[in-house]
């Protein structure tokens, strides 16, 4: 089949979205479809993704800040709405699978540059905040685009039933088009890589995610501080990946509290990623809200590193299975505090959720999940 991925980020910026569609589309590839990826236009073309596949970058975007979240804002100009136009008619695609396609704008611009009888696939990955005024507006705004934009495609995909109640999927009586299919992970990332031992009575933790409000950057901050106050009988590091809005008053807070072991890491590959992970005994993801699923824990999981974080309810998507003693309630550092200091003092009775996390990360292989990405497509 012939296959176009429509990407509304930024594919330089880490992110959830950004790897799905990277991971399914090489998936693809391997698989004998001819797949093309659509994106916005890189910021960081020393960060550009490893693709099996060719990508055709349409416009550039603004990236806005709303909610304690960011989203990229692209419009296609009237020569890149021909260019585009271009591309398809010689593409000649079959399926075009949309990934949150309410994204404004450029997605719903092509939308009415497909050509009668290719197939419209959408999957839906995005939750609004559950608390405060984005409860509200984003989750009744986020129902409104639903009714619009769902008529508009062939097949809805959903990530979790988290992001289908937000959209107001009705499961006691689902469009029939609809179905839940959660996210990938490459099960392989590690492959070729090797861990890096600790020091003596180091334990190394690592973060992963955006300097932004709904991350909680400034809770596992806070509780770093109070882990380095304590007498763990351990050397506590901690390596924060990411950048984002929040990133200066992060470096700030540190150097005003005089943390020791903290490492920033504002760019990095997904190799670099892939090895910081392996080199770590916990992973850390203290997200608030805005979560549909959580692709970082399986990203940990398949490494073989714990992970610990807020119980928010989309990372329970994956709790529930792992065990939800790990995944404290959103907010409350006090209980946070007291799980990264159980890892820390007693390793041993945690690593159990080494083989508990690999075996979960296993069932959101790529290689197992495009199969039945498959089957939708030629439904």
């Amino acid at each position: 089949m012939n296959i176009i991925q429509v990407c509304p980020y930024d594919l330089s910026i880490p992110g959830g979205v950004q790897s799905h569609v990277t991971q399914l589309s090489n998936e693809l590839t391997r698989k004998n479809h001819n797949v093309m990826v659509f994106a916005p236009s890189l910021t960081k073309s020393s960060l550009e993704r490893k693709f099996d596949c060719e990508v055709k970058y349409l416009t550039k975007a603004k990236r806005v800040g709303i909610w304690g979240t960011s989203v990229d804002i692209s419009v296609l100009n009237s020569t890149e709405k021909e260019r585009t136009l271009d591309i398809i008619k010689n593409f000649n695609p079959d399926v075009v699978h949309f990934h949150t396609i309410w994204n404004p704008l450029m997605q719903t611009q092509l939308l009415g540059l497909l050509p009668k009888g290719v197939k419209k696939v959408g999957t839906f990955h995005d939750t609004p905040p559950d608390f405060g005024i984005g409860k509200y507006v984003g989750g009744n705004l986020m129902r409104l685009a639903a009714k619009y934009y769902l008529p508009k495609v062939d097949e809805i995909i959903s990530v979790s039933k988290t992001q289908a109640n937000a959209m107001g999927v009705n499961f006691q009586n689902p469009p029939g088009n609809f179905r839940i299919l959660p996210n990938g992970i490459d099960a392989d990332a590690g492959d070729g890589l090797s861990p890096t031992p600790p020091e003596k009575n180091e334990f190394r933790l690592i973060f992963i995610g955006r300097f932004e409000s709904r991350k909680g950057v400034f809770d596992l901050l806070e509780v770093y501080r109070r882990l380095k106050e304590g007498d763990l009988g351990q050397d506590v590091t901690l390596k924060m990946l990411g950048n984002g809005p929040l990133l200066p008053k992060a470096k700030t807070f540190v150097e005003e509290n005089r943390l020791e072991g903290i490492s920033f890491f504002e760019q990095t590959s997904d190799d670099e990623k892939n090895q910081m992970l392996l080199d770590s005994d916990l992973l850390v993801a203290p997200s608030l809200y805005g979560e549909s699923f959580g692709i970082v824990l399986l990203e940990g999981m398949a490494l073989g590193v714990k992970v610990a974080g807020y119980g928010n309810d989309g990372y329970l998507n994956i709790g529930r299975k792992y065990g939800v003693d790990n995944f404290p309630p959103p907010g409350d550092t006090d209980a946070l505090f007291e799980l990264l200091k159980k890892h820390i003092q007693s390793p041993e009775e945690m690593e159990a959720l080494i083989e508990k996390g690999l075996k979960i990360a296993g069932e959101h292989d790529w290689k197992l999940l495009t199969e039945k990405i498959e089957k939708i497509y030629a439904n």
